[in-house]
């Protein structure tokens, strides 16, 4: 039995990609119980950097900072525009959904409009109007996270599915000439550019102010990314920050920068190199959908995965989700 730090049981979910933790499990006996942490902690990174635990319903918000911190160091507090969302006091801890305070009718979730997917529920990226939202998290921070952990508190009876994608797969699914190419690309990816993109479609999100654009300078990162711990080689540095791809030799001009982040002017370079792959990266054969029950927890790794919302119906449904981000690997990962 797992739970006593026997074998842990899992289910594939797709493939090698993502797993299902199928032994019971609570969080006291996560907790404590060592072996148990080191069977999760190897499902995660040998499954692709997705795992799946279910049935931890009454997990407490300082539970979900201990379990988070057995794969990685968890980021301590949340950007100031998101501190108004951390979860009762925990400021590691952020909600994101629709709800508010019954009280003042505050919002009290970071709130994002993800539509609907298609009849059919196809997950697949849409050029035509660029949807889902498909994405790496924060590609443009210095040290960009290495994942996160997003908890079920609260999902409507529809819709809300989280969908992630296999960027290692992918990849090597991909012609061996084009594998090569990209290997040599590098994504510019900015906070500000990412910022200033959304408030064009929507007016009250905060730009960067030049001391904050001063502080957070767009990041290059490589298209191909290979995974500290693993080696293993995925698709990489795609969000809404990435304004240009670029060869690793290639300068960006100050004035160029200035058209990305203060203009949100997008380089066709993006469309080109990127864009253009994520059908065939979120395609189903690379992709799992995940429908949410209260209690589940889902763990993912930022460097071996993609990933995106969808939708429900606001109106009617509520939904809470609690969520983690794993700033670094734990001090001891390479050993394990």
């Amino acid at each position: 039995n797992g739970a006593n730090g026997g074998v842990l049981s899992v289910q594939p979910l797709k493939g090698n990609f993502g797993a299902l933790v199928t032994t019971e499990l609570s969080a006291p006996r996560i907790l404590q119980t060592p072996a148990l942490q080191e069977q999760l902690y190897q499902a995660w990174q040998e499954r692709g950097g997705l795992l799946v635990l279910r049935g931890l319903k009454e997990l407490t918000a300082g539970e979900m900072v201990c379990i988070s911190a057995l794969f990685g160091e968890v980021e301590d507090e949340l950007d100031e525009s998101k501190q108004q969302f951390a979860v009762s006091g925990e400021s590691r801890v952020m909600r994101i959904g629709n709800t508010y305070d019954p009280v003042t009718k505050r919002i009290t979730s970071l709130n994002a409009f993800d539509p609907l997917l298609p009849p059919g529920g196809s997950s697949q990226y849409r050029p035509c109007d660029r949807k889902p939202g498909w994405h790496t998290d924060s590609v443009y921070r210095k040290d960009a996270p290495i994942g996160s952990l997003l908890y079920c508190r609260q999902t409507p009876p529809e819709g809300g599915a989280t969908c992630f994608a296999d960027t290692v797969s992918a990849l090597a699914a991909l012609p061996l000439e084009k594998q090569e190419k990209l290997k040599k690309l590098e994504c510019l990816c900015s906070q500000t550019h990412h910022d200033a993109k959304i408030n064009k479609t929507s007016p009250d999100f905060p730009t960067l102010t030049p001391e904050q654009r001063k502080q957070s300078p767009a990041q290059r990162v490589p298209m191909v990314l290979e995974h500290p711990l693993q080696k293993r080689l995925s698709l990489y540095g795609m969000n809404g920050g990435t304004c240009r791809v670029l060869p690793r030799e290639a300068k960006v001009t100050d004035e160029e920068l200035d058209r990305y982040e203060l203009d949100a002017l997008e380089h066709e370079s993006v469309q080109e190199e990127w864009r253009s792959l994520l059908p065939f990266v979120t395609d189903a054969r690379f992709t799992v959908k995940w429908e949410w029950q209260v209690g589940d927890l889902v763990l993912w790794d930022n460097r071996c995965t993609m990933h995106c919302a969808t939708g429900f119906d606001r109106e009617r449904y509520t939904r809470e989700m609690w969520r983690t981000t794993l700033t670094k690997d734990r001090s001891d990962a390479a050993k394990l």
